[in-house]
């Protein structure tokens, strides 16, 4: 994003222009206040200016220009103590483990991050001025903790998190994206932006995403770039989770992501997203984190011309199901329209595609209303269980007030990424199979490596609280000796024929999936075949696609599809 949004955040809330959400009733557009309703503190990132040397800007560190008087230059080089409390660190693959990475394989990288959220009406912290006259409002100093509002609206007071991705060459300190970073988290989100520091790993340009003949002398060195923005966005989220004071306020299961230019890439390849390794149109998946229930992408990077972001016609995309708005403008050169639509039209959940028409690559004064516009409504219907939020977001045809708006593509299904649960499938150290989507069971079993392993099978089926599919029983078989297996099914004789053992535990309704009708499954998912070794007695389930390159081995027996469940991004 190019023009200062900051100068036009300041000129719409002197004119009284307003932006505009959907009402959560009905597919009404109307304004609310200037500004959001809550008051924004945010994290330190506090620096000694005077490091900067003579000729040189504070903004070059910030967005990891390379070379000057240091050698190098990062955010990390001006930070004072109590600035780093969101540092974290990437450890990128080897190039056995994955054959993407070349120059940075191996290596240990440090980033840093910014973190702002509604804070206390009482919080009177000062603003930190920076140098571009743009300012971090109520910023924490030193060891100063932070001072989170409670969310009304929710019984343990967490708000939902926004991860901010920005784009190529900018950083969270920029006056437009801090801007944007106030506005959300004024709406009433926490908003966490990772600094890329894309320079640090490529000299690349906006301008030379067009320059055919920098991309073949450089492509390799511009795609790891491009994939360390996944990498380190995975990253990010796990150090900031792993903060208990930056963690309280965060609710887990409403976690969103927001991408601008290469944000929007980075923010794919942190789905699963599989990136274009090679002129040929290959493509490798660079890391999965399956956190988000949206993804909003302004002007989001797409590939180029000649060539996809996401593999071969951009198909690196089609197992992604986390529901996705794009906005994009009929007069970007930079991220043209047609790239954007054909990645949207891959994607196998939720999509939306609004095109604001005359807008290039950036953001205008006139665009405000429909980029806040649409992102708040999308937010609010993809984090709602209610099906008629959902509805009303989709009845939406313009956000009025501002630009021409239209919306070109729009797939809703009767089901979102806050239905999903992904399902992770173990193996003991005694040859045990065992599959489980909780996530506490999760984090259990792989903090117990020498006892379980993953096996590298997953899929995805819908949570117990979900409004679709049919409920499924988890059963316990457990005698004390040989029998020690987990039953599952969606068949209510099934579960009430096996409950009736003696070494039968009913472990509840855990999830629910949609059930085959003459052994088949849904255009889009894919069948769970149920196995039984009867000599370990224990059950595998393994889905259909993963039968095609391999069996389960001597010993068990097939027992069909029991139920239908969806492909992992990346997944065999």
């Amino acid at each position: 994003m190019s023009s200062s949004l900051l100068r036009v955040a300041v000129r719409l809330a002197a004119s009284g222009l307003t932006f505009l959400v959907a009402l959560v009733q009905a597919a009404i557009v109307t304004p609310p206040a200037p500004q959001g309703p809550h008051v924004v503190g945010c994290s330190s990132v506090e620096q000694d200016l005077s490091r900067v040397p003579a000729g040189e800007a504070a903004s070059d560190y910030w967005s990891g220009v390379p070379g000057g008087a240091m050698g190098h230059r990062y955010v990390t080089s001006l930070q004072i103590p109590g600035a780093e409390r969101l540092n974290f660190t990437v450890q990128v693959p080897t190039r056995e483990e994955n054959d993407l990475w070349d120059k940075q394989a191996g290596k240990r990288l440090t980033y840093a991050a910014i973190l702002c959220y509604p804070t206390l009406a009482s919080n009177r912290r000062a603003d930190y001025p920076l140098p571009n006259g743009a300012r971090v409002p109520r910023m924490e100093r030193g060891t100063e903790a932070p001072l989170p509002a409670a969310n009304p609206a929710q019984a343990d007071g967490r708000w939902p998190l926004i991860v901010l991705s920005h784009g190529l060459g900018g950083s969270p300190l920029g006056a437009e994206y801090l801007a944007v970073i106030e506005r959300l988290a004024q709406e009433g989100y926490v908003v966490y932006a990772p600094f890329h520091g894309d320079a640090r790993f490529s000299r690349t340009k906006v301008e030379d995403f067009g320059d055919i003949w920098f991309l073949l002398t450089s492509y390799g060195e511009v795609a790891e770039m491009q994939a360390l923005r996944g990498l380190s966005l995975k990253a990010g989220l796990d150090a900031l989770l792993a903060r208990p004071e930056y963690a309280a306020m965060i609710d887990p299961d409403q976690i969103v992501g927001f991408g601008a230019s290469l944000g929007g890439m980075g923010l794919m390849l942190a789905q699963g997203a599989e990136i274009t390794k090679s002129w040929s149109g290959s493509s490798r998946p660079v890391v999965r984190d399956a956190r988000y229930k949206a993804v909003v992408g302004y002007v989001p990077f797409s590939g180029y011309p000649f060539l996809a972001a996401f593999g071969d016609g951009n198909r690196g995309v089609r197992d992604i199901r986390t529901p996705y708005l794009g906005i994009g403008g009929s007069a970007d050169v930079v991220a043209p329209i047609d790239r954007t639509q054909q990645m949207i039209d891959r994607l196998a959940g939720h999509r939306s595609f609004v095109v604001i028409e005359g807008m290039p690559h950036g953001l205008r004064e006139e665009d405000v209303p429909e980029l806040f516009g649409w992102t708040f409504a999308f937010y609010r219907a993809m984090l709602s269980r209610d099906p008629a939020v959902i509805a009303a977001f989709y009845a939406m045809r313009e956000v009025p007030g501002g630009s021409i708006d239209r919306v070109v593509t729009q797939r809703a299904l009767a089901w979102g990424s806050r239905d999903e649960a992904e399902a992770v499938e173990y193996v003991s150290d005694r040859g045990k199979f065992f599959f489980t989507a909780r996530v506490s069971e999760i984090a259990l079993l792989d903090g117990l490596p020498t006892l379980w392993r993953r096996t590298g099978q997953r899929f995805v089926v819908f949570r117990a609280d979900a409004r679709v599919g049919e409920p499924m029983c988890r059963i316990r078989a457990f005698d004390g000796g040989a029998i020690n297996t987990h039953f599952h099914s969606t068949s209510a004789s099934d579960c009430t024929l096996l409950l009736a053992q003696p070494w039968a535990t009913d472990e509840g309704r855990v999830l629910r999936a949609e059930t085959p009708v003459g052994g088949s499954c849904p255009a889009g998912s894919t069948a769970i075949h149920r196995f039984f070794n009867p000599g370990l007695i224990n059950h595998r389930y393994l889905p259909e696609y993963a039968l095609t390159s391999s069996q389960p081995g001597s010993g068990w027996v097939g027992e069909g599809v029991v139920f239908c469940a969806f492909r992992v991004p990346g997944a065999p």
